[in-house]
């Protein structure tokens, strides 16, 4: 099913029930596919550990009590998806938080992700690289500002609460996988994503990302008018591994291998992204001429190097099937546009772009 890269517009509300209001409109109008999706995704799943099969329901319920506790509203929503799509808190749980099964390794789960300064302009965004068949499943999701949050945008997959996003306090999170060993019942990745982004500044995203008990590991680029991080997270180790801070000029980017001195030892070599150190090197190589946000618009969709480039179409039929499904940038300063897409312009007969802009303290669509 090609849901066509829905636009979701969660409506406000008066009541304190916003997330379970939101989560069954969500799994209602997504029923069929969510449902697709979720047979898909535990295929794979199964397909690279099945000595998880009889393990998923005790897995799944003790990632989502850490959820309750660490975002207990994020935990509503999903738990209302699940409800509304008729699907078990085991299906909707590996829905969300498929890369981070204990144990798992899926060296097919790429992206990109680049935060740039450049005298008074800030851009920040990635690419969304996973297994091809999520391709026809991303969404976008437009939260409403809510007396106890602020308004977002967030690049998701039907079902999912949302995988990057950017708010109307030009703050963005994004979300890269590393490959790790130490994985241990913790938070739903997602619901950390949503958390964070309910935040108003880098220093609480920081916050509240550093305080998360993660499932698993990866690299989460956190972006404002303060300036840029890269944190590499397990759950035994966190480090930030690339930072610039206000007034600086320059470049911080991550692939998916792991940078940091205390978390390479963690990682999972024989997992590791066959793309990582190519699209890694294309970055460093173009990414000093980019200036502006056209410019990493343009480096994120570059095919120099096709089909191992940085927008990726590459497929060894032995270890990563991975494609960029889509991906998202805004303009933290400098100006108040943010766009998120699906598929590849080149490659792709079914692309699509949403533009948004950040006026008057709220995103409109353009």
């Amino acid at each position: 099913m090609d849901c066509n890269f829905p636009l979701i517009k969660y409506e406000p509300s008066t009541s304190h029930a916003n997330h379970v209001a939101w989560g069954l409109q969500h799994g209602e109008t997504f029923k069929s596919a969510i449902r697709e999706l979720v047979t898909i995704r535990k295929e794979l799943m199964l397909a690279k550990n099945p000595s998880i099969k009889d393990h998923l329901d005790q897995l799944a319920h003790a990632q989502l009590e850490n959820t309750r506790t660490f975002a207990p509203h994020i935990c509503e929503e999903i738990v209302a998806i699940a409800k509304a799509s008729d699907l078990t808190i085991a299906e909707i749980v590996i829905l969300n938080n498929y890369t981070d099964f204990r144990d798992l390794t899926l060296p097919e789960e790429g992206c990109s992700t680049i935060h740039v300064q450049n005298g008074n302009n800030v851009i920040a965004g990635q690419t969304w690289d996973m297994h091809r068949s999520a391709k026809d499943y991303v969404c976008v999701i437009h939260t409403p500002e809510t007396e106890d949050q602020n308004e977002s945008l967030s690049f998701s997959l039907v079902g999912c609460v949302g995988m990057m996003g950017y708010n109307t306090d030009r703050c963005l999170i994004g979300v890269n996988n590393i490959n790790t060993r130490n994985a241990q019942a913790g938070v739903i990745w997602p619901a950390l994503v949503r958390q964070v982004l309910m935040e108003r500044s880098l220093e609480k995203m920081e916050n509240t990302l550093l305080s998360a008990p993660v499932t698993s590991g990866h690299n989460y680029i956190l972006s404002s008018p303060d300036g840029g991080r890269h944190y590499e997270v397990t759950p035994t180790d966190k480090e930030k591994v690339l930072s610039l801070d206000s007034g600086e000029d320059g470049s911080i980017f991550h692939t998916n291998h792991c940078l940091g001195h205390t978390i390479i030892p963690h990682e999972d070599v024989k997992s590791l992204s066959s793309t990582t150190h190519v699209r890694f090197d294309l970055i460093q190589n173009k990414v000093e001429k980019i200036k502006d946000y056209e410019g990493l618009i343009g480096l994120l969709k570059d095919h120099e190097n096709y089909p191992m480039s940085i927008c990726s179409h590459h497929e060894s039929g032995t270890q990563d099937p991975s494609f960029t499904c889509g991906g998202g940038v805004a303009e933290v300063t400098g100006g108040n546009r943010v766009t998120f897409w699906r598929g590849c312009q080149v490659h792709d007969k079914n692309y699509v772009q949403y533009d948004f802009e950040l006026r008057a303290g709220s995103f409109q669509q353009v």
